[in-house]
C-alpha cells in the first residue's frame, strides 16, 4: 500500500494499540487531534504530524527536536520493523518514522508481527 493518509491512519491505531507508549491516552489524543503530511515515497511508511493547539503534549517543551520513544518488532519472515515517534521543541508529536530493517526494505503491505515489540526506548527525562 502506498504511503498517505490511509496509510497513516493504520498507523495511527497500530502506534496507539500495539507499541505500548508509556503514555497512551496522551498519545491517542495527540494523533487524534493532529493532522498527517509529508509522506515519504522512499518505500518507508514515514510521515510528518502535526498536533492541534490545547492538546498535552508528550515531551518536555523547551527541548530540541528529537526522538522520544521507538518500538522494534519482528515480522513473520524474521525481518525487523522499526517505529519511532519524534517531538517538536513544544514537545508534540511532529514525526512518525516506520522503517523495515533499518529502512533497508521496503515496509511490506500487509503487516505480520510479533504481539510486543522485542525492544523499546524511550527518551530518559523527556517525556511527560
Amino acid at each position: 500500500m502506498a504511503n498517505g493518509p490511509a496509510r497513516a491512519a493504520f498507523w495511527m491505531e497500530f502506534v496507539t494499540d500495539r507499541c505500548d507508549y508509556p503514555a497512551p491516552d496522551r498519545l491517542r489524543a495527540q494523533l487524534t487531534n493532529a493532522e498527517f503530511s509529508e509522506f515519504c515515497g522512499c518505500g518507508c511508511n514515514s510521515f510528518a504530524v502535526r498536533v492541534k493547539p490545547d492538546v498535552a503534549p508528550l515531551a518536555r517543551s523547551g527541548g530540541s527536536h528529537g526522538a522520544i520513544f521507538a518500538a522494534d518488532f519482528k515480522l513473520a519472515d524474521d525481518r525487523t520493523l522499526e517505529i519511532i515517534l519524534f517531538a517538536n521543541e513544544e514537545g508534540n508529536l511532529d514525526y512518525i518514522e516506520v522503517d523495515c530493517c533499518a529502512n533497508s526494505c521496503p515496509v511490506p503491505d500487509v503487516i505480520d508481527v510479533t504481539p510486543e515489540p522485542f525492544r523499546k526506548w524511550s527518551g530518559e527525562g523527556l517525556l511527560r
